[in-house]
C-alpha cells in the first residue's frame, strides 16, 4: 500500500522571475522581512529574516560560487544563516525597519 502524499503547494507566481528575486534581495537590505516556503523536507516554514548590514554578522565567506537559484538569508530569530531555494517560496511579505539589536 503506498501512503505517499501529494501537496497542491501555491508557490508565489514571480518567484523565478529575475526581477522579482532582486526585489526581494532589495526589500531584505532594507527591511526585516517573513519568508513562507517549503523546507527541503516537505514542510512549510515562515521565517523572518533579514540582509541588513547592521544587523547581520560579519562574515568572510566560503569561497565558493553561490549556487543558483538560492537565497542566502540571516534568520533573526534563530539568529543564523538559512538558505531558501526561489523556486519553493510560498510567500514574502515586508515586516518593518529592523529595530532590534544585532546582539
Amino acid at each position: 500500500m503506498n501512503f505517499e502524499r501529494t501537496y497542491n503547494m501555491n508557490y508565489h507566481r514571480e518567484r523565478n522571475e529575475a526581477a522579482w528575486q532582486g526585489k526581494l534581495v532589495d526589500y531584505l537590505t532594507r527591511y526585516e522581512c517573513q519568508v513562507q516556503f517549503e523546507k527541503a523536507d516537505g514542510t512549510v516554514r515562515d521565517m523572518q529574516c533579514t540582509l541588513q548590514e547592521s544587523v547581520v554578522p560579519v562574515t568572510k565567506g566560503t569561497g565558493k560560487a553561490k549556487p543558483v537559484g538560492v537565497l542566502t538569508v540571516f534568520d533573526t530569530q534563530s539568529k543564523g544563516w538559512r538558505t531558501i531555494k526561489f523556486d519553493k517560496i510560498i510567500d514574502f511579505t515586508v515586516q518593518n525597519e529592523y529595530v532590534r539589536s544585532a546582539n
